[in-house]
C-alpha cells in the first residue's frame, strides 16, 4: 500500500509539472495528421517484441515450460504492469509460471532477476550507442548513462559474488540468519536455492538469454516507438527512436503510479530537448506512446489470458 501511495505522489508531482510548464493546446497539432494505416503496424510491432522476449524467458526456465506458455504469460505479465503499481505484473507472471512448472517462487525470482539485468544493461548500451551516433555524448546528456551504469555494475557484482564466491556468501547469509533468529527459514528455503542460482551462471546456460536480450528492444520495442512518431505524423529518425526508448525505460523504473504515468513523460521529453527538438512535441509523442502502448499490451494481455484459462481448462478437465 505505501507503495501505491508513493507511486501515485510521485506520478502527481510530474504530471502537476507538465500540465504547468505545458499548453494542452499542443494536441491540437493530432488534427488531421493521424495516420490510422499505421496502427495495424504498431500492434504487430508491439506483438513481434514479445517473441524474443518470450524466447529469452523460455532459456531463462531451461525449457521447463513450453514457448506457448512463456510467450502467454509474457503478454499477460506486461499487459498488468500498465496496471498494477511496483511492476505487480511480473508478480502475476511468476505465479502462473509457478502453477504451470510447480517451481518455487524463490527459482523464478531469481530468473526474473537476471531478466532485469539483462534488460537494463541492454536499455543503457543501446542508449549510450544511441547518443555517441548522434553526437550527443556530452558530460550534461551521460549522468543517466552513469548512473545507469553504476546499478548495472552493481547487479554484476551480485551475479560474481554469488558465481565465484558461493561458500563464503551462504556462510555470510548464514550467520546474518542465525543473528535474526530465522537459521532455520535459510537452511530449509533458501540455502539451496541460491546453490540451484549459482550453478545456473555457470556454463552457458545463461548466454542465450543474453543474446535475445538487446534484439528484444532494438528489433522489438524499438520498432513500436520510431511507428509512433508516424501515426501522429511526426516522423522521428530510428537513433532517435533508441534513444527515447532508452529514456522512456529509465522513466518507468522510477516508482510510480501504475504504467509510469507521468515520469515517462517527463522523461520522453527530456529526450526531446536532447535532440534540440519541440518539447511540446515531447509530450504529444510520449502522451501517444504511452497511450497506444496501454492500448496494444492490455488488450493483448486479455486475449492471452483468455488462451491460457482456455488450455488450462482443457488440461484440467482431461
Amino acid at each position: 500500500m505505501r507503495k501505491l501511495i508513493f507511486g501515485i505522489l510521485v506520478s502527481g508531482i510530474a504530471v502537476y509539472f507538465l500540465s504547468k510548464n505545458f499548453d494542452i493546446a499542443e494536441f491540437e497539432r493530432l488534427e488531421g495528421k493521424i495516420n490510422w494505416w499505421i496502427f495495424p503496424l504498431l500492434f504487430l510491432s508491439n506483438l513481434w517484441a514479445f517473441v524474443p522476449f518470450s524466447i529469452r524467458w523460455y532459456y531463462l526456465l531451461e525449457k521447463k515450460i513450453s514457448f506457448a506458455q512463456a510467450f502467454t504469460t509474457s503478454i499477460i505479465g506486461v499487459g498488468l504492469n500498465m496496471v498494477l503499481p511496483a511492476r505487480g505484473g511480473d508478480l502475476v507472471r511468476l505465479i502462473m509460471n509457478k502453477r504451470d512448472t510447480e517451481l518455487p517462487l524463490t527459482h523464478l525470482f531469481s530468473r526474473i532477476f537476471l531478466e532485469k539485468v539483462m534488460d537494463l544493461g541492454s536499455v543503457v548500451i543501446i542508449g549510450a550507442a544511441a547518443l555517441f551516433y548522434m553526437g550527443l555524448g556530452q558530460s550534461k546528456n551521460l549522468s543517466l548513462l552513469l548512473i545507469s551504469t553504476l546499478v548495472i555494475l552493481g547487479m554484476i557484482v551480485g551475479l560474481v559474488l554469488v558465481r565465484y564466491f558461493l561458500e563464503t556468501l551462504r556462510g555470510i547469509a548464514k550467520k546474518i540468519f542465525e543473528l535474526i533468529g530465522k537459521h532455520k527459514l535459510y537452511e530449509e528455503k533458501l540455502d539451496h536455492h541460491l546453490v540451484e542460482f549459482s550453478s545456473f551462471l555457470k556454463g552457458d546456460k545463461l548466454l542465450r538469454p543474453v543474446l535475445y536480450s538487446i534484439p528484444t528492444w532494438v528489433f522489438g520495442y524499438a520498432i513500436s516507438y520510431y511507428l509512433a512518431g508516424l501515426l501522429i505524423g511526426m516522423p522521428i529518425l530510428f537513433p532517435e527512436a533508441l534513444l527515447f526508448m532508452f529514456l522512456g525505460g529509465m522513466g518507468v523504473a522510477i516508482p510510480s503510479a501504475p504504467s509510469g504515468i507521468g515520469v515517462f513523460h517527463a522523461a520522453i521529453i527530456s529526450g526531446f530537448i536532447i535532440v534540440g527538438r519541440d518539447p511540446g512535441e515531447g509530450l504529444v509523442y510520449a502522451t501517444v506512446v504511452h497511450l497506444t502502448q496501454f492500448i496494444i499490451t492490455t488488450s493483448l494481455a486479455l486475449i492471452a489470458y483468455l488462451y491460457w484459462r482456455l488450455t488450462h481448462e482443457k488440461t484440467e478437465n482431461k
